[in-house]
């Protein structure tokens, strides 16, 4: 049977993460938090001040980078029928179904170094190993 997803709104902050989940199946499936992508303060700062065109940062897992598979960061302005969105109206996040399986539970940051700033994905339950600047992982087999 297959579920027929619809587009709702449901804000709630906690751990000082704040968090907006908008699609949800219409048959009364709980999405738990811990499977839901987490964003960051600093991140919807940083979105809020870039994105106010319309646009939102597009999150996706491809297969590559050194340790198996890496993060991409992009932004667009067409969301895709498999796509979630997490976040206020002018920070938003979107991440495919699919992507959203190998980073359920990880938090999406920005960062501002000595010597870059970006986007980065933290503390990802998934994950098992990642090379040293955090742009690929390998995934946790259970």
């Amino acid at each position: 049977m297959a579920l027929q997803l619809c587009r709702i709104i449901t804000p709630f902050r906690g751990n000082s993460v704040f968090r907006t989940l908008r699609l949800f199946a219409s048959e009364n499936v709980a999405i738990d938090s811990n499977s839901a992508l987490k964003l960051s303060d600093s991140c919807v700062k940083r979105l809020r001040e870039i994105c106010t065109d319309g646009s939102f940062l597009r999150v996706a897992v491809d297969g590559g980078g050194c340790s198996g598979f890496q993060y991409k960061f992009d932004f667009d302005t067409k969301i895709n029928n498999d796509d979630l969105v997490f976040g206020p109206e002018d920070g938003r996040v979107v991440i495919d179904n699919i992507s959203l399986d190998y980073c359920a539970g990880a938090t999406l940051n920005y960062k501002e170094e000595l010597i870059k700033s970006g986007f980065v994905m933290e503390g990802n339950p998934k994950a098992d190993q990642g090379c040293s600047c955090g742009a690929s992982f390998s995934v946790k087999l259970d």
